[in-house]
C-alpha cells in the first residue's frame, strides 16, 4: 500500500491522515474498529446512543484492536438538560403524517427517551471516556473548555469540528489540539460555507493542525484540500457505504442511487440544519416550513417516527444524512478497502498533478 503520511498522523499515532466521521447511527464500534485498524482513525457516534451503548461500543473496538480510538460527543451550547414534550396538539402535521405512513407498514412508533445533547449526558459519557483512556475526544457543536481540559488530564487529544472560521478561533481559545472544518456540502449537521473558502480561511489564522471536511468523497478531493493546506480528510458519506457502518441496505442503497443533486439541507431533522437525501421524509415538509418547532422542540417531536423509521430501515420515510459527494459512490464496500482505496487515490491525484502542472520556486 502507498505511503501517505502528515504531521496530524504523528500527533494521532495513526498510519493515514483519514479520519473517519463520527455519523449518528452510522458509526458504531464494527466500522470504527475497522476504520483504526487499517490505519486511520476510527470515530463512534455518542451523540444519541446511550452511555452505556457508548460503553459497549468501545469495549468492541479495544476487543478487536490497540489501535487510537476517537470518540464523538456533542455540546452544543444550547443543549437543555431535561427537553420537555411536546404536547400532541402541538406536533406538525408532516410529522403525524410520517408516522401514520410508518405505522402503516407494520413499523410500531413509540415514545423516544432521547436525552442526547444534555451537558449531564455529555458529562457521563466523557467519564466513560476516561476510564478507558480513549486516544481523541472529537467536539461537535462546540468545545467547551471544560472539555477539552478533561480529556487533556487523561491524556487525550481533542478534536474540534466547526462550519465558521469564528468557531474556529473560539475553539482555539479554548485549548483544542486539532480543528475539522466542514464545509456546508457534508452531511449531517453542517453550515453554510463551501469548503475550500472556510478551510482558507481558517488556514491563515490556525496555529494547530487544519483538517478537511465536507463532500470528500475520492482520493482526488482529498490531494486537493492536502495542497491547500489541511493536514487531513475527516471522512463521513463515503465510510456509510462500508459493510461495517450500522445503517440498514436501504440507507446505503439509497446513496448509492443519489444523483449529484439529491440533497437538500433544512431544519427539519432536529431544528438544526442538517443535509440528507432527498425522500418522502423531506418532501412531507414542502409548503409547510412555517409548523417547524426549533431545537430543540423539533428534535423532541420528531424523534419518534425518525428513529422508529431508521430502525425499520424504510427506504422513504427515513431520515437519511449525506453528502453532496453522495453521486459520486457507486458501492459498498468493507472499510479497510475503501481507506485503502482513499489512500491510493490521494497518492496517485499527487503523483499526476506532478506531471500535470509545471512550475518553478
Amino acid at each position: 500500500m502507498a505511503t501517505l503520511k502528515t504531521d496530524l498522523c504523528d500527533l494521532l499515532g495513526i498510519e493515514y491522515p483519514i479520519l473517519q466521521a463520527g455519523m449518528g447511527g452510522v458509526a458504531f464500534g464494527p466500522l470504527a474498529a475497522a476504520v483504526s485498524k487499517a490505519g486511520g482513525l476510527g470515530t463512534i457516534a455518542a451523540i444519541s446512543p446511550t452511555p452505556q451503548r457508548v460503553e459497549e461500543e468501545i469495549k468492541l473496538v479495544r476487543s478487536i484492536t490497540d489501535k487510537p480510538l476517537c470518540v464523538d460527543i456533542g455540546f452544543p451550547p444550547r443543549a437543555p438538560q431535561n427537553p420537555e414534550p411536546v404536547a400532541a396538539d402541538e406536533v406538525p402535521d408532516p410529522i403525524r403524517e410520517l408516522e401514520e405512513e410508518v405505522r402503516a407498514q407494520g413499523v410500531d412508533v413509540h415514545p423516544v427517551d432521547d436525552k442526547a445533547m444534555g451537558i449531564e449526558d455529555a458529562k457521563e459519557k466523557m467519564a466513560i471516556c476516561e476510564r478507558y483512556g480513549v486516544e481523541v475526544i472529537a467536539c461537535a457543536l462546540g468545545t467547551p473548555e471544560w472539555a477539552v481540559e478533561h480529556a487533556h488530564k487523561w491524556g487525550a487529544k481533542t478534536i474540534s469540528m466547526v462550519g465558521r472560521a469564528s468557531h474556529a478561533k473560539r475553539a482555539i481559545a479554548n485549548g483544542t489540539d486539532i480543528v475539522v472544518v466542514q464545509g456546508t456540502e457534508g452531511g449531517g449537521h453542517t453550515g453554510d460555507i463551501g469548503l475550500i473558502t472556510l478551510l482558507q480561511e481558517v488556514l491563515d489564522f490556525a496555529t494547530i493542525p487544519v483538517v478537511a471536511a465536507g463532500g470528500l468523497v475520492t482520493g482526488a478531493q482529498i490531494a486537493g484540500v492536502l495542497t491547500q493546506g489541511a493536514q487531513g480528510a475527516w471522512i463521513g458519506t463515503r465510510f456509510i457505504n462500508t459493510e461495517e457502518s450500522s445503517v440498514g441496505r436501504n440507507y446505503k442503497e439509497s446513496i448509492v442511487e443519489a444523483d449529484h443533486d439529491t440533497t437538500v439541507r433544512e431544519l427539519i431533522f432536529d431544528g438544526l440544519y442538517v443535509r440528507q437525501l432527498q425522500n418522502r421524509f423531506t418532501e412531507v415538509w414542502k409548503g409547510r416550513m412555517d409548523q417547524l418547532l426549533g431545537y430543540p422542540r423539533q428534535r423532541v417531536a420528531i424523534s419518534p417516527v425518525r428513529f422508529a423509521a431508521a430502525a425499520a430501515d424504510l427506504k422513504d420515510q427515513q431520515a437519511l444524512p449525506a453528502g453532496q459527494g453522495s453521486g459520486l459512490i457507486r458501492d459498498i464496500s468493507p472499510a479497510a478497502d475503501v481507506l485503502e482505496r482513499l489512500v491510493e487515490e490521494t497518492v496517485a491525484a499527487l503523483e499526476a498533478a506532478k506531471k500535470r502542472v509545471e512550475y518553478s520556486a
